[in-house]
Protein backbone atom coordinates (compact mmCIF):
# COMPACT_ATOMS: atom_id res chain seq x y z
CA UNK A 1 0.00 0.00 0.00
CA UNK A 2 1.29 3.47 -0.89
CA UNK A 3 2.54 5.48 2.08
CA UNK A 4 0.55 8.53 3.20
CA UNK A 5 2.80 11.25 4.65
CA UNK A 6 1.98 13.41 7.67
CA UNK A 7 1.82 16.56 5.53
CA UNK A 8 -0.98 14.99 3.46
CA UNK A 9 -3.21 13.97 6.35
CA UNK A 10 -6.60 15.63 6.62
CA UNK A 11 -8.97 16.02 9.54
CA UNK A 12 -11.67 13.28 9.67
CA UNK A 13 -9.64 11.08 7.34
CA UNK A 14 -9.35 7.35 8.08
CA UNK A 15 -5.72 6.57 7.36
CA UNK A 16 -3.77 3.37 6.87
CA UNK A 17 -0.05 4.11 6.64
CA UNK A 18 3.36 3.53 8.17
CA UNK A 19 5.29 5.80 10.55
CA UNK A 20 8.17 5.72 12.99
CA UNK A 21 7.59 5.86 16.76
CA UNK A 22 9.45 8.78 18.34
CA UNK A 23 7.77 8.70 21.75
CA UNK A 24 5.89 6.04 23.74
CA UNK A 25 4.13 6.19 27.10
CA UNK A 26 1.36 4.39 28.92
CA UNK A 27 -0.80 7.05 30.53
CA UNK A 28 -3.58 6.78 33.06
CA UNK A 29 -7.21 7.41 32.16
CA UNK A 30 -9.49 9.35 34.45
CA UNK A 31 -11.33 6.13 35.30
CA UNK A 32 -8.09 4.49 36.43
CA UNK A 33 -7.28 2.41 33.35
CA UNK A 34 -4.46 3.08 30.89
CA UNK A 35 -4.15 4.26 27.30
CA UNK A 36 -1.23 4.17 24.87
CA UNK A 37 0.23 7.56 23.90
CA UNK A 38 2.62 7.75 20.94
CA UNK A 39 4.31 10.31 18.77
CA UNK A 40 4.54 9.16 15.15
CA UNK A 41 6.67 10.76 12.46
CA UNK A 42 7.93 10.63 8.92
CA UNK A 43 10.15 12.94 6.89
CA UNK A 44 7.36 15.53 6.50
CA UNK A 45 6.39 15.97 10.15
CA UNK A 46 5.04 14.37 13.28
CA UNK A 47 1.76 13.92 15.11
CA UNK A 48 0.27 12.51 18.28
CA UNK A 49 -1.38 9.09 18.36
CA UNK A 50 -3.70 7.70 21.02
CA UNK A 51 -4.90 4.12 21.40
CA UNK A 52 -7.57 3.80 24.05
CA UNK A 53 -8.02 0.00 24.11
CA UNK A 54 -6.85 -3.35 22.70
CA UNK A 55 -3.13 -2.54 22.77
CA UNK A 56 -2.12 -4.88 25.59
CA UNK A 57 -0.90 -7.70 23.30
CA UNK A 58 1.51 -5.48 21.36
CA UNK A 59 2.53 -2.65 23.70
CA UNK A 60 5.56 -4.42 25.20
CA UNK A 61 7.02 -5.13 21.76
CA UNK A 62 6.83 -1.49 20.63
CA UNK A 63 9.89 0.70 21.13
CA UNK A 64 10.95 4.21 20.18
CA UNK A 65 12.42 4.18 16.62
CA UNK A 66 10.31 1.18 15.59
CA UNK A 67 8.51 1.33 12.25
CA UNK A 68 4.79 0.62 12.53
CA UNK A 69 1.77 0.34 10.28
CA UNK A 70 -1.34 1.93 11.75
CA UNK A 71 -5.00 2.41 11.01
CA UNK A 72 -6.83 5.28 12.64
CA UNK A 73 -8.95 8.41 12.44
CA UNK A 74 -7.33 11.84 12.11
CA UNK A 75 -8.53 14.75 14.23
CA UNK A 76 -7.21 17.96 15.82
CA UNK A 77 -6.26 18.21 19.49
CA UNK A 78 -4.75 21.40 20.99
CA UNK A 79 -4.21 22.77 17.47
CA UNK A 80 -2.16 19.71 16.45
CA UNK A 81 -2.92 16.69 14.32
CA UNK A 82 -3.73 13.52 16.20
CA UNK A 83 -4.65 9.97 15.19
CA UNK A 84 -7.01 7.85 17.24
CA UNK A 85 -5.60 4.40 16.56
CA UNK A 86 -7.76 1.38 15.79
CA UNK A 87 -4.87 -0.94 14.91
CA UNK A 88 -1.06 -0.94 15.08
CA UNK A 89 1.45 -3.48 13.75
CA UNK A 90 5.23 -3.50 13.97
CA UNK A 91 7.19 -3.49 10.68
CA UNK A 92 10.68 -4.73 9.84
CA UNK A 93 13.31 -2.57 8.10
CA UNK A 94 12.85 -4.66 4.96
CA UNK A 95 9.22 -3.52 4.76
CA UNK A 96 10.00 0.22 4.69
CA UNK A 97 12.19 2.80 3.00
CA UNK A 98 14.06 4.49 5.92
CA UNK A 99 14.42 7.75 3.96
CA UNK A 100 10.62 8.14 4.20
CA UNK A 101 10.91 8.69 7.95
CA UNK A 102 13.57 11.35 8.47
CA UNK A 103 13.15 14.95 7.25
CA UNK A 104 15.78 16.16 4.76
CA UNK A 105 17.10 19.50 3.60
CA UNK A 106 15.44 20.92 0.51
CA UNK A 107 18.94 21.57 -0.84
CA UNK A 108 20.97 18.94 -2.69
CA UNK A 109 23.74 17.73 -0.30
CA UNK A 110 26.24 17.24 -3.12
CA UNK A 111 25.68 20.78 -4.39
CA UNK A 112 26.01 22.15 -0.86
CA UNK A 113 29.22 20.22 -0.29
CA UNK A 114 30.63 21.56 -3.54
CA UNK A 115 29.93 25.08 -2.23
CA UNK A 116 31.78 24.17 0.97
CA UNK A 117 34.79 22.96 -1.02
CA UNK A 118 34.82 26.27 -2.92
CA UNK A 119 34.89 28.12 0.40
CA UNK A 120 37.79 25.96 1.56
CA UNK A 121 39.71 26.68 -1.66
CA UNK A 122 39.21 30.44 -1.15
CA UNK A 123 41.00 30.46 2.22
CA UNK A 124 44.36 32.18 1.66
CA UNK A 125 46.12 31.19 4.89
CA UNK A 126 48.06 28.06 3.85
CA UNK A 127 47.84 26.41 7.27
CA UNK A 128 44.10 26.88 7.64
CA UNK A 129 43.42 25.82 4.05
CA UNK A 130 45.57 22.70 4.52
CA UNK A 131 43.72 21.92 7.76
CA UNK A 132 40.31 22.18 6.10
CA UNK A 133 41.37 20.20 3.01
CA UNK A 134 42.91 17.50 5.17
CA UNK A 135 39.77 17.06 7.28
CA UNK A 136 37.32 16.92 4.37
CA UNK A 137 39.54 14.61 2.30
CA UNK A 138 38.54 11.92 4.80
CA UNK A 139 35.70 10.15 3.01
CA UNK A 140 33.86 9.16 6.18
CA UNK A 141 33.95 12.68 7.60
CA UNK A 142 32.69 14.07 4.29
CA UNK A 143 29.88 11.49 4.13
CA UNK A 144 28.71 12.25 7.66
CA UNK A 145 28.98 16.02 7.14
CA UNK A 146 26.62 15.80 4.15
CA UNK A 147 24.13 13.69 6.10
CA UNK A 148 24.04 14.95 9.70
CA UNK A 149 21.39 17.25 11.16
CA UNK A 150 22.57 20.41 12.92
CA UNK A 151 20.81 19.52 16.17
CA UNK A 152 18.54 16.96 17.83
CA UNK A 153 15.55 19.23 18.26
CA UNK A 154 16.30 22.96 18.20
CA UNK A 155 17.27 24.07 14.68
CA UNK A 156 18.02 22.58 11.22
CA UNK A 157 16.67 19.26 12.52
CA UNK A 158 16.82 17.31 9.27
CA UNK A 159 19.30 15.34 7.19
CA UNK A 160 21.72 17.78 5.60
CA UNK A 161 20.87 20.37 8.26
CA UNK A 162 24.45 20.59 9.54
CA UNK A 163 25.81 21.39 6.09
CA UNK A 164 23.00 23.86 5.38
CA UNK A 165 23.56 25.64 8.72
CA UNK A 166 27.33 25.72 8.20
CA UNK A 167 26.98 27.36 4.78
CA UNK A 168 24.53 29.90 6.18
CA UNK A 169 26.94 30.86 8.99
CA UNK A 170 29.75 31.14 6.42
CA UNK A 171 27.62 33.49 4.29
CA UNK A 172 26.86 35.64 7.33
CA UNK A 173 30.56 35.78 8.22
CA UNK A 174 31.41 36.92 4.68
CA UNK A 175 28.97 39.82 4.98
CA UNK A 176 30.16 40.86 8.45
CA UNK A 177 33.81 40.75 7.35
CA UNK A 178 33.01 43.43 4.77
CA UNK A 179 31.58 45.66 7.50
CA UNK A 180 34.21 45.11 10.22
CA UNK A 181 37.59 45.46 8.56
CA UNK A 182 39.59 44.40 11.64
CA UNK A 183 38.31 40.82 11.45
CA UNK A 184 40.74 38.12 10.34
CA UNK A 185 38.72 36.81 7.38
CA UNK A 186 40.43 33.43 6.99
CA UNK A 187 40.36 32.70 10.71
CA UNK A 188 36.65 33.51 10.98
CA UNK A 189 35.65 31.62 7.82
CA UNK A 190 37.64 28.52 8.78
CA UNK A 191 36.04 28.66 12.22
CA UNK A 192 32.60 28.85 10.63
CA UNK A 193 33.40 25.81 8.48
CA UNK A 194 34.38 23.65 11.45
CA UNK A 195 32.39 25.14 14.34
CA UNK A 196 29.94 22.21 14.47
CA UNK A 197 32.15 19.47 13.03
CA UNK A 198 31.80 17.39 16.20
CA UNK A 199 28.09 16.96 15.56
CA UNK A 200 28.80 14.32 12.92
CA UNK A 201 29.56 11.95 15.81
CA UNK A 202 27.69 13.68 18.66
CA UNK A 203 24.38 12.86 16.99
CA UNK A 204 22.89 9.65 15.64
CA UNK A 205 20.71 9.95 12.55
CA UNK A 206 20.14 6.50 11.06
CA UNK A 207 16.54 6.02 12.35
CA UNK A 208 15.84 9.09 14.45
CA UNK A 209 17.76 12.10 15.69
CA UNK A 210 19.36 11.50 19.07
CA UNK A 211 22.65 11.68 20.93
CA UNK A 212 25.32 8.99 20.76
CA UNK A 213 26.98 7.82 23.97
CA UNK A 214 30.06 9.82 22.97
CA UNK A 215 27.88 12.83 22.31
CA UNK A 216 26.21 12.68 25.72
CA UNK A 217 29.48 12.12 27.61
CA UNK A 218 31.73 14.57 25.74
CA UNK A 219 29.65 16.86 23.51
CA UNK A 220 30.49 18.14 20.05
CA UNK A 221 32.72 21.01 21.18
CA UNK A 222 35.22 18.78 22.99
CA UNK A 223 34.97 16.16 20.24
CA UNK A 224 35.78 18.61 17.45
CA UNK A 225 38.60 20.23 19.41
CA UNK A 226 40.21 16.81 19.83
CA UNK A 227 39.79 15.96 16.15
CA UNK A 228 41.10 19.33 14.91
CA UNK A 229 44.13 19.22 17.24
CA UNK A 230 45.10 15.82 15.83
CA UNK A 231 44.87 17.18 12.28
CA UNK A 232 46.93 20.25 13.24
CA UNK A 233 49.66 17.95 14.59
CA UNK A 234 50.01 16.47 11.09
CA UNK A 235 50.81 19.88 9.53
CA UNK A 236 54.47 20.79 9.91
CA UNK A 237 55.08 24.27 11.29
CA UNK A 238 51.45 25.06 12.17
CA UNK A 239 51.83 28.39 14.02
CA UNK A 240 51.24 28.17 17.78
CA UNK A 241 49.27 31.43 17.98
CA UNK A 242 47.04 30.46 15.06
CA UNK A 243 46.47 27.07 16.67
CA UNK A 244 45.51 28.67 19.99
CA UNK A 245 43.10 31.21 18.51
CA UNK A 246 41.47 28.71 16.17
CA UNK A 247 40.81 26.23 18.97
CA UNK A 248 39.39 29.11 21.02
CA UNK A 249 36.87 29.76 18.20
CA UNK A 250 35.61 26.21 18.50
CA UNK A 251 35.69 26.11 22.31
CA UNK A 252 33.76 29.38 22.76
CA UNK A 253 31.22 29.41 19.94
CA UNK A 254 28.28 28.57 22.25
CA UNK A 255 29.00 31.85 23.98
CA UNK A 256 28.04 31.25 27.60
CA UNK A 257 28.61 28.59 30.22
CA UNK A 258 24.90 27.87 30.63
CA UNK A 259 24.72 26.93 26.94
CA UNK A 260 27.56 24.44 27.22
CA UNK A 261 30.45 26.66 26.16
CA UNK A 262 33.72 25.68 27.90
CA UNK A 263 34.92 29.25 27.39
CA UNK A 264 33.27 32.58 26.61
CA UNK A 265 34.48 34.39 23.44
CA UNK A 266 37.61 36.40 24.17
CA UNK A 267 38.69 37.38 20.65
CA UNK A 268 36.92 39.46 18.03
CA UNK A 269 36.51 36.51 15.65
CA UNK A 270 35.18 34.28 18.44
CA UNK A 271 32.60 36.89 19.45
CA UNK A 272 31.37 37.33 15.87
CA UNK A 273 31.21 33.58 15.23
CA UNK A 274 29.17 33.03 18.39
CA UNK A 275 26.59 35.68 17.57
CA UNK A 276 26.21 34.67 13.91
CA UNK A 277 25.91 30.98 14.80
CA UNK A 278 23.32 31.82 17.45
CA UNK A 279 21.41 34.12 15.09
CA UNK A 280 21.24 31.57 12.29
CA UNK A 281 19.98 28.87 14.66
CA UNK A 282 17.29 31.11 16.13
CA UNK A 283 16.14 32.57 12.81
CA UNK A 284 15.76 29.09 11.30
CA UNK A 285 13.88 27.93 14.39
CA UNK A 286 11.53 30.92 14.15
CA UNK A 287 11.00 30.31 10.43
CA UNK A 288 9.99 26.73 11.21
CA UNK A 289 7.50 27.99 13.81
CA UNK A 290 6.05 30.52 11.37
CA UNK A 291 5.60 27.99 8.58
CA UNK A 292 4.24 25.39 11.02
CA UNK A 293 2.20 22.38 9.94
CA UNK A 294 -0.26 22.87 7.05
CA UNK A 295 -3.14 22.31 9.49
CA UNK A 296 -1.90 24.93 11.96
CA UNK A 297 -4.50 27.68 12.17
CA UNK A 298 -4.49 31.19 13.59
CA UNK A 299 -1.82 33.80 14.13
CA UNK A 300 0.25 31.94 16.72
CA UNK A 301 2.68 29.04 16.47
CA UNK A 302 3.13 26.13 18.83
CA UNK A 303 5.44 26.92 21.76
CA UNK A 304 9.03 27.35 20.51
CA UNK A 305 11.41 25.70 22.97
CA UNK A 306 14.63 27.29 21.72
CA UNK A 307 13.12 30.79 21.94
CA UNK A 308 10.89 29.96 24.94
CA UNK A 309 7.84 31.72 23.50
CA UNK A 310 4.98 31.49 21.05
CA UNK A 311 5.66 33.11 17.66
CA UNK A 312 3.30 35.56 15.97
CA UNK A 313 2.89 34.22 12.43
CA UNK A 314 1.00 37.01 10.68
CA UNK A 315 3.11 38.96 8.17
CA UNK A 316 2.87 42.55 7.00
CA UNK A 317 2.51 42.50 3.22
CA UNK A 318 5.29 44.29 1.34
CA UNK A 319 4.44 47.03 -1.14
CA UNK A 320 4.83 46.14 -4.80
Amino acid sequence: MEKIFVKDLEVNQVVVSSFMITYKELRQKKDGGYFLSLALSDRTGDLLAIMWDNFQDIVDSLEVNDFVNVKGSVNIYNNRLQIILHRINKLTEKEVDPTDYLPSSKEDPEAMFQRLEEVVSSVKNPYLRRLLEQIFSDGEIARKFKLAPAAKGLHHVYLGGLLEHTLSVIDLCQVVCQHYQDLNHDLLIAGAVLHDLGKIDELSYSRSFNYTDQGRLLGHILMECQLVEKEMDKIEGFPAELRLQFLHLLASHHGTYEFGSPRRPKTLEALVLHYLDDMDAKVESMQQSISGHPTLQGNWSHFNKILERYIYRKKVEEEE
